[in-house]
Formats: structure tokens, C-alpha cells, sequence
């Protein structure tokens, strides 16, 4: 018979229940900045696996908020947190299985109401985004627009 002690069946629960209102948390921060939806550059464009050119965020049953890139049941990331700088960028805390990392991305809302990009970078600091542009070849991030 395996004996749990009450100490550490009372430390799994809080840690349970942390992780749930984190989640909670997080659903409610990119809900309320209006980020629950799909976005495009082009919402009548189709996906085209691996591109992504259409970007939801989604809130699952559990209540877990996701990243998914054009309607891929296979490319589907768990948003970890969500928090609203002092200049209204929202940062996502984004964790890619596939890539074993978590990204940190942040996005500023446009004057008409679209998103863009303005950073994207790993916990050792290497950006993909930085200041709006792709690092890889200067372009600018594009502006998306929600899709529903």
C-alpha cells in the first residue's frame, strides 16, 4: 500500500489549482485586449500549411488559451501567460514543443484595429521579430486583421 503524506497531497492540489487560475489569467488578459479570434493579412486567402499566414488564438474547454497557424490541427502551441505593457503591447510566453522552446512574443495593436508583430524572441535572447521587422531579411511584420 503506498502512503501519501496530507503536506504533500496539499502541495500538488495548490499547484493544480495555481496552474488553472495562470490559465484562467491568461485567457482573461488576451481576451480582454481582444485577441481571441483568426487573424490574416488576407482573410478570404486559404492556409497554406507552415506559412502562417492565418494565426488563431483560441480558448480551449480546460481553458487554456492556444496558438494555432493556418487551422493546422498539428501546429498548435500552448500560450503559457499573457501580460499588457505600460504601452499597450500585449506579450504572449508561447511554448513550441516541436522547437523545444518557449518564445515570448509581443504585439501592438494598429490605429485600425489590426495587430502586428514587434518582437519575437527565445529565452537565450535570439530574436526572430525585433522592432517590428523580421530579422532575417528587414521586412516589416505584417499587419493582421481579424478574420471572425
Amino acid at each position: 500500500m503506498i502512503s501519501i503524506s496530507r503536506p504533500l497531497i496539499a502541495i500538488v492540489l495548490c499547484a493544480s489549482s495555481a496552474f488553472a487560475a495562470r490559465a484562467d489569467d491568461t485567457v482573461e488578459v488576451a481576451r480582454t485586449w481582444g485577441l481571441i479570434g483568426t487573424w490574416a493579412a488576407d482573410c478570404s486567402a486559404p492556409p497554406v500549411k507552415g506559412r502562417g499566414a492565418i494565426i488563431s488564438y483560441e480558448v480551449t474547454d480546460d481553458r487554456h488559451l492556444i496558438y494555432r497557424r493556418d487551422h493546422d490541427p498539428s501546429d498548435v502551441n500552448q500560450v503559457a501567460s499573457a501580460r499588457v505593457e505600460a504601452d499597450q503591447t500585449l506579450v504572449l510566453s508561447i511554448v513550441l514543443p516541436k522547437a523545444r522552446q518557449t518564445r515570448e512574443n509581443g504585439i501592438t495593436r494598429t490605429a485600425d484595429g489590426n495587430i502586428r508583430s514587434v518582437f519575437n524572441r527565445g529565452e537565450d535572447d535570439s530574436y526572430t521579430i525585433r522592432d517590428g521587422r523580421f530579422v532575417a531579411n528587414g521586412k516589416p511584420t505584417p499587419a493582421l486583421r481579424k478574420c471572425d
